[in-house]
């Protein structure tokens, strides 16, 4: 059995090693590791456990919904909170909006742009790959790479306006969601996707929905956040009402 090392692999945050045990031409094992030190679980060692929310988000500027979320879950199993249901289908879909446009810079902005180099420029495939995916390109080319970067702010927008800002989202809690979505803000969003029972011009016609009944939803609660423990409750009282309306696209 022999070893394969393989690595630093970039564009994530931190470099990753890879390393393959090799035998009779198949991996037989493979391991991924971040050999990058960043040290934020000392950081964290002996502050308040809410500090949490404020420092681990910044583990990485393009995924720190994702980091939220596994520090409010940590936090919420430690406290033995959960978030309503409201809570939780927020902060799912702050999540969900985020890693759709992660998938989007990783694939547009950090990955493709590496063929349009000119080391390449002898490869039967480079013209198409430069017209596509070249990054900031004086001559007009990668038309693909600018309608993504469109498409991210358009995920980024959504999360904004559910989560208060992006990056470092404050809003996620052990509870659920600290934001409140008032009346104009949801007829903002609401504007932004399909209604349910209509369809979107260019859009797949599974994508649309009939609209359920309000008596048949489960989102009896309003509350987006179970407090934490020896904290007043959050305001929450105009957190996703009619979230009825929404189930029915995003299910």
């Amino acid at each position: 059995m022999s070893r394969l090392i393989v690595g630093p692999f970039n564009r994530v945050e931190g470099d990753l090693e890879v390393r393959l045990d090799l035998a009779d031409g198949r991996v037989r094992s493979a391991e991924v590791s971040a050999p990058m030190y960043r040290g934020f679980e000392q950081i964290l060692v002996g502050r308040p456990a809410h500090d949490a929310l404020v420092i681990v988000p910044r583990i990485c500027g393009i995924c720190s919904v994702s980091q939220s979320v596994a520090a409010a879950q940590a936090l919420a199993d430690l406290a033995g909170v959960a978030p309503p249901p409201n809570g939780r289908l927020a902060t799912n879909l702050m999540l969900a909006c985020e890693n759709l446009a992660d998938h989007l810079t990783h694939f547009y902005l950090f990955f493709l742009p590496d063929f349009t180099r000119e080391v390449y420029a002898t490869r039967p495939w480079y013209a198409e790959a430069r017209r596509r995916f070249a990054a900031l390109s004086p001559d007009g080319a990668g038309d693909h790479h600018r309608q993504a970067t469109a498409a991210r702010q358009r995920w980024f927008t959504l999360l904004g306006t559910l989560g208060g800002k992006w990056p470092h989202t404050g809003s996620i809690e052990p509870g659920g969601s600290a934001r409140a979505i008032d009346a104009a803000e949801r007829l903002r969003l609401l504007a932004k996707v399909p209604t349910p029972g209509t369809r979107r011009r260019g859009w797949p016609a599974r994508w649309s929905r009939p609209a359920p009944s309000p008596a048949s939803s489960p989102m009896g609660s309003r509350s987006c956040a179970t407090p934490w423990p020896g904290s007043a409750a959050r305001s929450t009282r105009a957190c996703w009402r009619g979230w009825w309306s929404w189930r029915g696209w995003c299910r």
